[in-house]
């Protein structure tokens, strides 16, 4: 048995590697600069309508901390506690390196071809995304800038601190990102307000009119964690998370009461656990959303 013991301390040893190194990643959250450079993602341009704004350089003259890591993108929040800055996780859309060792075998160039065409539609959805929620959803999603291209305009060297409490210089100029109103989030608001049913419903209402004000510019957004992409600012409900936002240009009656009778799936089983009360109001508001005329209005133009 004495040889089985050297092997079986290499696996231990390599166990107990994996184990502690996704702990780590866990605890650190993964943050490091490389992931946010775009590199060779920069040679594609986004045509997008920048829109004025004056309070820029205000709101980007301060320190943003470490919040959380999203899917997307490592979210920091400004010093004065009111934005939030999403940089973009590139490092997503680039092949692994377990990948980039195998892709010079023959066998396995299918499979890293296509894992990298997988990569490179999420990440043109990603982009038109943010852009379709800064041209088109400002106010719904609470969108004040987003930066898809390399430019040389933004002159600053931003200051990030990480979950360390590490500083770091950042070239906005050279990184993707979304700026965005920091909001409540949704699901705490829903919480705080459990035994309220009048605030729930206050909620839900601020919840339906952006969802139907999203609907009428013919857009839907494909992730249906509502509970989980929402929050509120000033009382009303927006969407924060605004990576998978599309273009919906066949809506009708029984497509958009199957579009938002998935979407509000989720909601409606939490307030079928938390506040069974407020089920009636929201199919109520629910029905009175797919038969809105504003967005019959919208098919009835994209038909003629």
């Amino acid at each position: 048995m004495k040889f089985l013991k050297i092997p079986l301390k290499i696996i231990s040893l390599l166990v107990l590697v994996a184990v502690f190194s996704k702990a780590w990643v866990f605890y650190s959250s993964s943050f490091r600069l490389d992931k946010i450079e775009p590199k060779e993602l920069f040679l594609n341009r986004f045509e997008i309508n920048v829109l004025e704004n004056k309070d820029l350089g205000e709101i980007l003259n301060q320190k943003y901390r470490f919040l959380s890591k999203g899917r997307q993108s490592f979210v920091f929040v400004s010093d004065d506690n009111r934005y939030v800055l999403k940089l973009f996780r590139f490092h997503r859309y680039r092949q692994s390196i377990f990948c980039n060792l195998i892709s010079s075998f023959e066998i396995a160039k299918k499979y890293t071809t296509k894992i990298q065409d997988e990569k490179d539609d999420l990440y043109y959805e990603s982009m038109n995304s943010y852009k379709l929620a800064y041209e088109k959803l400002k106010d719904e999603t609470a969108t004040i800038y987003v930066h898809l291209n390399k430019t040389n305009d933004l002159n600053r060297k931003f200051k990030i601190e990480d979950k360390f409490k590490n500083t770091h210089l950042v070239d906005l100029n050279e990184v993707g990102f979304v700026l965005q109103k920091k909001a409540f989030p949704f699901k705490k608001a829903l919480l705080n307000a459990k035994k309220d049913k009048k605030t729930i419903e206050t909620l839900l209402s601020s919840f339906f009119d952006n969802l139907q004000s999203i609907y009428s510019k013919n857009l839907l957004n494909k992730d249906r964690h509502v509970i989980q992409n929402l929050g509120v600012i000033d009382d009303r409900v927006v969407e924060i998370d605004i990576g998978r936002f599309i273009i919906k240009n066949d809506f009708n009656e029984e497509k958009l009461k199957e579009e938002a009778t998935h979407y509000t799936t989720y909601l409606k089983k939490w307030l079928l656990k938390n506040s069974k009360d407020s089920i009636e109001f929201l199919d109520a508001k629910l029905l009175e959303l797919t038969q809105n005329k504003n967005i019959k209005l919208n098919e009835e133009n994209n038909a003629s």
